[in-house]
């Protein structure tokens, strides 16, 4: 039996102007999706317009607490990693598909040749803890919050959703440290892992970079395709709408919000973002009641005005589904 990907992402344009690096690696996979319709990665820098990249921060390394710039490497079917860029090393936050963990290395090399010292996953999705062996081989620590090794490690095959098989992660894949709560990383400057329970999975993690005023927020958010609700793995709505909370919580309007996939946007899109999940579950759950069927409830059109930020109908419509399956089986 084949893995379904749960994902079903399409490019999108950034919300704000970003600049790109471009490795040769990743120009020629560009090159290929012509062909092989291989999705691309590029760097887009979230770092201060007078800071410049390079091969590491010793040219600044007199200053206090060092020199250090935030990148995110963006792919658009797999998921947006943020690479903190500090004097000494590299923390990553999530660690790519063990497809495509190369491309996001050779894209990193374009303006560092520091060592990736630690990784922070976001969940066990397997197109954030794959690559997890490759840094490590590089000599990276893995963090992750607990709940992530007990999903990552089952088997099984979910029947009520287009028989998903959750094949098993390779226990190399698996962090070397975890948290329950939060976590302050050892890595320089303030960054911390927030515990999200309860919501695309039951062991999602919201990454703060206080500092450098940026979020990753992992699969809480995706934007230009309706997020996945992984209700087998822990996941539920209103721990999702709990996500979103937590991370405005964190958010100003200045802060670059990087999500899970998708474009880096801010405050105010993360905001309505979260009106829709609202809105979303008191449709389902009033279908629901009033003893609806789901193809009764998709009758109605339940996503209309969502369909074109989700990339269309179709995509609106399998969102809609996957919030009456797991709503009608267990509480919102």
């Amino acid at each position: 039996m084949t893995r379904l990907d749960h994902h079903s992402l399409r490019p999108s344009a950034t919300s704000a102007p970003l600049r790109f690096i471009w490795s040769h690696a990743a120009v020629g996979t560009f090159l290929a999706l012509l062909l092989s319709r291989i999705v691309h990665l590029a760097i887009a820098i979230l770092r201060p317009p007078n800071s410049r990249p390079g091969s590491g921060c010793d040219d600044h390394a007199d200053r206090p607490g060092g020199c250090r710039s935030v990148y995110v490497i963006s792919g658009f079917t797999n998921g947006n990693i943020v690479a903190l860029v500090g004097s000494k090393g590299v923390l990553l936050v999530d660690g790519q598909s063990g497809r495509r963990v190369g491309l996001a290395d050779s894209a990193l090399r374009t303006v560092t040749k520091l060592p990736v010292q630690l990784v922070v996953n976001t969940h066990y999705h397997a197109d954030h803890i794959e690559g997890n062996p490759h840094w490590r081989a590089q000599g990276a620590r893995i963090f992750a919050q607990r709940l992530l090794v007990g999903e990552a490690k089952k088997d099984t095959v979910i029947t009520e959703w287009e028989e998903w098989h959750r094949e098993a992660a390779d226990p190399a894949a698996l962090p070397d440290s975890v948290f329950d709560d939060s976590l302050a990383l050892p890595f320089e400057g303030h960054v911390t892992a927030l515990h999200a329970d309860s919501a695309h999975t039951s062991g999602d993690a919201v990454i703060w970079f206080r500092d450098a005023n940026v979020i990753h927020t992992g699969d809480i958010v995706e934007l230009g395709a309706p997020p996945f609700l992984d209700w087998w793995g822990g996941g539920t709505l209103d721990g999702m709408i709990r996500g979103v909370d937590l991370v405005l919580a964190h958010a100003d309007d200045k802060t670059r919000i990087v999500p899970g996939h998708g474009w880096v946007t801010n405050r105010g899109e993360v905001a309505t973002y979260r009106k829709m999940l609202v809105t979303m579950r008191e449709r389902t759950l009033a279908a629901i009641g009033a003893g609806q069927s789901v193809e009764q409830y998709l009758a109605t059109q339940p996503t209309r005005e969502f369909d074109q930020a989700f990339g269309g109908s179709r995509y609106g419509e399998r969102f809609a589904r996957l919030l009456y399956v797991g709503l009608s089986r267990r509480s919102p």
